[in-house]
């Protein structure tokens, strides 16, 4: 007779026996017996107690939780290296003079330390007249295309997206972030060779913060400029 078949004849079924254990968790307590008659199978050692088969689920827990403690920790070591070049860059903000320093300046620090490939700034024909301000309607485009109302975009560009941000530089993943409360002043945009650099569901405080803190330098620049 199978073991259902038992189960059936005493009215009972695997999810009765599984509620009730749930319900006593001090069944084997109370039966100690039980914990080294019955026994687990296991792929390498054949079969092993409740007791065995426990402490190995409880060390395979351990492991698991030694490996995501790493990993956030790694993470938490690299967000803090990325804080500190934004840290160290803003102060040296300060003294350009022009939407074209401040792209020369963002550039070298992201290039020498954070991997980043190439950097626009873009200002909005529509906001200023300077050389590299790109006409507001290629700007809309891309918002309304890529952005789709969103501040941040992280991710691939098609080929002429590319070519009209970046030129030939090597570019498989970037982030677009917009200057000022609706894009109005222009678009960040970083570039990175490698094609998981910038993806979705990245966090995006840092960046914005910076775009934040261009939205208020920028227009004491362009003001210089016409001056």
């Amino acid at each position: 007779m199978t073991e259902k078949c038992v189960l059936a004849e005493a009215g009972l079924d695997e999810n009765h026996i599984a509620d009730y254990l749930a319900g006593r968790p001090d069944f084997f307590v109370r039966h100690p017996q039980l914990l080294e008659q019955l026994h687990l199978p296991h792929e390498q050692r054949g079969s092993v107690s409740l007791v065995e088969a426990r402490m190995e689920r409880q060390r395979q827990r351990i492991h698991q939780l030694e490996e995501e403690i790493t990993q956030l920790m790694t993470v938490a070591g690299e967000n803090e290296r990325i804080f500190r070049v934004y840290l160290d860059l803003y102060p040296r903000l300060f003294d350009c003079r022009s939407p074209a320093e401040l792209e020369q300046r963002i550039a070298h620090a992201l290039r020498e330390r954070l991997r980043v490939t190439a950097v626009r700034l873009v200002p909005d024909a529509r906001w200023c007249s300077l050389p590299q301000a790109q006409p507001g309607e290629q700007l809309e485009k891309l918002y309304r295309e890529r952005m789709a109302g969103q501040d941040v975009y992280l991710g691939r560009l098609g080929r002429e997206e590319k070519q009209r941000l970046f030129g030939d530089t090597l570019v498989n993943s970037c982030a677009l972030i917009r200057i000022g409360l609706q894009g109005e002043m222009g678009l960040l945009a970083f570039g990175s060779a490698d094609s998981s650099h910038y993806r979705s569901g990245m966090d995006t405080l840092i960046i914005r913060q910076l775009a934040g803190f261009l939205a208020l330098l920028l227009p004491r620049m362009v003001e210089h400029e016409h001056a």
